[in-house]
């Protein structure tokens, strides 16, 4: 009875149809690395919100690769319908447009002055080669403002500008390694899938909303028949 039943579901359209989607990869990740500061950047677009000064309502956002640089600039009009959120240190630009403009910078300088996990690094050294004054430590007068000295400043400014590129190599072997472990872990979970000409296979109804896609709504949509495989296996 058992057998029978599993042969009876394995053949049925309307279970297949509403077979959960696998969250599996089925490909295992390529890490994205780049060679050298601003090299390769990434962009997003944040938004829309309501309208600001100069009635911005996106954002644009870019990343370096390396150094984890963060800049953002707000427009008025985006010729892309891509919506994406986007966060930036630790915290959600405000909602209102009157404390966004005036958070956005304090929102940067928070991710140029916090160390990355997979840099060991904060992005202001690694572009300046020497790390930023916080203004907490001129209101409490650290010991570095206290005992600050023109000349000695200038000495060491001259010494990390030596030491920059160091640096910035232990930093790209430490993202290697961190983007090696992430890549290992996720290669276990990779689900190899392979088709053959003639095979029937069903397609993910997200992708086209053939049908309601409700709770009780079906997450597979018709049958597709494989008429030719691609040199890449896709």
């Amino acid at each position: 009875m058992y057998n029978d039943a599993t042969e009876r579901v394995r053949v049925c359209q309307e279970y297949q149809q509403h077979a959960p989607v696998s969250k599996a990869p089925w490909h295992s990740m390529t890490p994205i690395t780049s060679p050298c500061p601003f090299c390769k950047w990434a962009i997003n677009i944040v938004g829309p919100f309501p309208s600001g000064v100069g009635n911005a309502d996106f954002l644009v956002v870019t990343i370096d690769f390396f150094t984890k640089w963060v800049k953002a600039k707000p427009v008025n009009k985006i010729t892309s319908k891509k919506n994406a959120i986007f966060r930036l240190g630790k915290h959600r630009l405000p909602i209102r447009h009157s404390k966004r403009d005036n958070e956005l910078p304090k929102v940067l300088w928070e991710h140029w002055t916090t160390s990355k996990h997979s840099t060991s690094e904060t992005p202001f050294i690694l572009v300046y080669g020497s790390e930023a004054v916080l203004p907490a430590e001129i209101a409490i007068l650290a010991e570095r403002i206290l005992w600050f000295s023109q000349d000695q400043n200038s000495e060491d400014l001259r010494t990390n500008l030596d030491l920059l590129e160091k640096r910035r190599k232990m930093a790209a072997t430490h993202e290697a390694i961190i983007k090696q472990r992430i890549a290992r872990y996720y290669d276990k979970r990779v689900r190899l899938i392979t088709y053959a000409v003639g095979d029937l296979v069903w397609r993910d109804n997200q992708a086209s909303r053939f049908k309601d896609t409700d709770n009780l709504g079906p997450n597979w949509e018709r049958l597709f028949k494989v008429i030719r495989i691609s040199k890449t296996g896709t």
